[in-house]
C-alpha cells in the first residue's frame, strides 16, 4: 500500500491532530500514547523510540509501519493546517 507515514500525513493529519500528537510526545507521563483516527492507529513507543502506524483497512503486515520517533516528528511538520 505504499508508505503509511506519507499516507497518514496527507490523509489524516490536520493541525489539530498534529498538536494532539506533539502534546503526547512532550508529555512523558504516558509511556505508550495510542491514538485511533479514521483510518490509522498511532502508537508512540517511548522506550523503543519508535512510532507504530497501523492501517485499519489493511490487516496484513503491509498495514503496519514502524518509524523512528525523530522521523515521525519531522513528518508531522508537513501536516496541513
Amino acid at each position: 500500500m505504499g508508505d503509511l507515514l506519507e499516507q497518514f500525513i496527507t490523509q489524516e493529519c490536520t493541525a489539530y491532530v498534529r498538536r494532539m500528537i506533539e502534546d503526547a510526545i512532550a508529555d512523558s507521563s504516558t509511556p505508550r500514547p495510542h491514538f485511533e483516527f479514521n483510518r490509522f492507529e498511532i502508537t508512540i513507543e517511548r522506550q523503543a523510540n519508535i512510532v507504530v502506524l497501523e492501517d485499519a483497512l489493511d490487516a496484513t503486515e503491509a498495514g503496519v509501519q514502524r518509524v523512528p520517533l525523530a522521523e515521525f516528528t519531522d513528518a508531522l511538520r508537513r501536516c496541513s493546517g
